[in-house]
């Protein structure tokens, strides 16, 4: 039987276990993490006596609740000794039937009996940094080579300076407004200083150029964010920052760069021999929300965080 347990009566001892024990990837569901990236506003729903946990992040807007993933967190879902489909599939019921999903992304080694829609991220396996360069493309050993005036004008750092948040305001994309913009730099900030990743900054001629923000997870480093200058006086600036995090964090962990359904973002993670792997997502428009809205108010009233 699954439960509902909202955030202030979480076991996070018997939660942190669940997590510990379990067989699929639990990185984003790190409690910490997720409080950051979801200001805390995540429930929990609860198989049996903790056997199998799913942490589910919402939003309220006109009065109702909706599920939606947090920022720069890909993948959630169940977390469990062993991954049964069966419990799975009742998870993802229990949370279709009784909540308003936007999006909710279960994890890649979340397995279902029945067709579920599915998205795509990119994982480069750990190993030697030599070994690692010679599965990228040619075209790719050829990008990352530091030669001719990038000799002595290209540098890479680790210090966030005050300065650096112009660049970040001005070249982040992807979002939808301004005020998401704020809300993507604020988690970051707090994820830099609470030590949860990494960050390197590309700089040309002591001008930022690109930079990266790694989320630091127990089984891998995630590339949660990813601004380039626009427009680029370097092509190959992003490629030099990329093989840069390769150098120093692909030894002793997988690095995911969270995938992308664009086709020029897939195909540079494949320059670097990153192979794809597909994570269970449940998905609806606001149409289809819309429509389901009456049917399903009652509900909704009754499990409102």
């Amino acid at each position: 039987m699954i439960k509902k347990v909202k955030y202030d009566k979480i076991d996070f001892v018997q939660y942190s276990e669940c997590l510990e024990n379990a067989c699929q990837n639990a990185d984003y569901a790190d409690k910490q993490f997720l409080d950051i990236v979801s200001n805390r506003q995540w429930f929990l729903l609860v198989y049996g006596d903790y056997q199998a946990v799913m942490p589910v992040s919402y939003f309220r807007k006109f009065g109702l609740t909706f599920i939606l993933m947090p920022k720069i967190c890909q993948q959630l879902g169940v977390f469990s000794k062993e991954d049964d489909p069966e419990i799975n599939q009742q998870f993802y019921d229990f949370l279709e039937n009784n909540f308003l999903v936007l999006i909710y992304a279960f994890n890649g080694d979340n397995q279902f009996n029945i067709p579920v829609q599915k998205k795509t991220s990119y994982l480069l396996q750990k190993d030697n940094y030599p070994t690692t360069k010679k599965n990228y493309s040619s075209h790719r050993r050829r990008n990352v080579r530091i030669i001719g005036d990038l000799v002595d004008n290209i540098s890479l750092k680790k210090d966030w300076k005050e300065d650096h948040k112009q660049f970040f305001f001005k070249n982040i994309k992807g979002t939808n407004k301004d005020k998401d913009d704020q809300i993507y730099f604020e988690i970051f900030k707090e994820l830099l200083e609470k030590n949860i990743g990494h960050l390197r900054i590309l700089e040309f001629k002591n001008k930022i150029q690109s930079f990266v923000y790694l989320y630091e997870g127990k089984n891998r480093r995630y590339l949660s964010l990813f601004i380039n200058g626009y427009p680029l006086i370097n092509p190959n600036f992003p490629s030099i920052m990329i093989d840069h995090c390769l150098q120093n964090f692909i030894e002793d962990k997988n690095f995911d760069f969270m995938g992308s359904e664009v086709e020029n973002v897939a195909k540079f993670n494949e320059r670097f021999g990153a192979i794809s792997y597909q994570y269970p997502l449940l998905t609806n428009t606001k149409i289809t929300l819309l429509k389901n809205l009456w049917k399903k108010y009652r509900i909704i009233t009754n499990f409102a965080p």
